[in-house]
């Protein structure tokens, strides 16, 4: 079957390559890469961006789950895999078997994982889990006397190695002082617990704490490893931190217009009547609604772009399709390309723009865009691949 160009998504290789070099270079040469491609990379597809970053020389994938790290292992990806999330100790020998690293926040959980193992060689790589403030996952990194004693039981466990240690920032992509310092005393509560560890004889081969904000505003923190993760797909973690180094956007969104037609005034248009003609207008009907990802609170509230012009969105989004008020617009015809956010003919809609209409963070917008929505991936203009999760 031929590509349906009824809605899609243009992922830059070209991008991703340039957010790499850009983010490896904010650190040490001898720091590893870690890609963070959970959530199906960030909505990018997992599998094609983990075989792109692993062409570029990342050296380790993270997932969310372990159902995400098999999908990598059928995908052939052969990197080492580790799960920043909780799996059930029933798995540990399919973690074993597929070669995936297993984050531990817990003395219970280690026992446990060690007990699926039990009358087995197996030795299941893991990463300890440390709470320096994030108050998450982990073991407290601070103000609990027992945790030493906790780890150092996790060390004796025959069946786990400690492969490695991390913590997480909940605010190092702020400027705020109090996040700032904040940041400075998570980072101070990991180094001391590394150096009670140490102590006791425990000294994981990686310790690594850097997202992304850490990554681009705390390099001398990345130790060594980072795993940046929305930096990766070029969006600045948050408002504060755009332009602080030069990332670009790996994803733009686009539709095409299925019909046209002009609509005389006092005329509604979609569910609900939430928008009424004034005056004499041209409406476009596109190919995308809610179950592709949009998110229905974008009704009446934003705009594309078509012919590099703003086109706004008129009445309830559709499950399959929305409306745009392609009156301003010259030489408009069934089959344009719209752009919901990213490039068209010069002008651009940053994604950051959707998700400042909705109050959310371009995380959220990304990760929604639904399984309907193809990828293509462009090295330049050239198309490399395509992904289609439904044909």
């Amino acid at each position: 079957m031929k590509l349906l160009k009824r809605s899609w998504a243009d992922i830059s290789l070209d991008n991703l390559a340039h957010n790499y070099t850009q983010l490896r270079g904010n650190v040490p040469s001898s720091c590893k890469f870690l890609g963070v491609v959970k959530a199906d990379a960030y909505g990018h597809g997992a599998v094609p961006i983990s075989h792109y970053l692993r062409d570029l020389g990342a050296d380790y994938l993270a997932v969310s789950n372990i159902e995400e790290a098999l999908q990598l292992r059928r995908g052939d990806i052969r990197l080492p895999i580790l799960i920043l999330g909780y799996t059930p100790a029933i798995y540990a020998e399919d973690l074993v078997d597929m070669n995936i690293r297993q984050e531990v926040h817990s003395l219970e959980y280690a026992q446990q994982l060690n007990q699926h193992l039990e009358g087995t060689d197996d030795v299941l790589p893991v990463h300890i889990k440390l709470d320096t403030g994030m108050s998450r996952l982990g073991f407290f990194a601070y103000d609990c006397e027992q945790t030493l004693d906790e780890l150092k039981a996790v060390a004796a466990l025959p069946h786990l190695h400690i492969e490695g240690v991390f913590m997480h920032f909940p605010v190092a992509d702020s400027h705020l002082k109090e996040n700032e310092d904040f940041t400075r005393l998570q980072y101070q509560r990991f180094l001391s617990m590394l150096d009670s560890l140490k102590g006791l004889g425990i000294e994981p081969e990686l310790r690594h704490c850097c997202n992304s904000a850490a990554s681009i505003l705390y390099p001398e923190y990345a130790l060594d490893m980072i795993r940046p993760g929305i930096a990766t797909y070029g969006i600045a973690p948050s408002d504060e931190l755009r332009g602080e180094i030069d990332l670009r956007p790996l994803m733009s969104l686009h539709t095409s217009i299925s019909q046209i037609r002009t609509f005389a005034p006092n005329i509604s248009v979609s569910y609900g009547r939430t928008y009424t003609t004034s005056e004499s207008r041209k409406i476009a009907v596109l190919t995308i609604g809610y179950a592709d990802g949009l998110n229905r609170n974008f009704s009446n509230q934003i705009s594309f772009l078509l012919h590099g012009k703003r086109v706004p969105v008129v009445g309830r989004i559709c499950m399959d399709m929305c409306m745009v008020d392609v009156t301003e617009v010259d030489n408009v015809k069934v089959g344009d390309k719209v752009t919901v956010f990213g490039t068209n003919s010069g002008a651009e809609i940053p994604v950051e723009e959707l998700s400042d209409a909705l109050h959310t963070i371009p995380y959220e917008v990304l990760c929604g865009i639904n399984k309907r929505i193809p990828r293509i991936y462009l090295d330049g203009k050239n198309r490399m691949e395509v992904l289609q999760y439904i044909v």
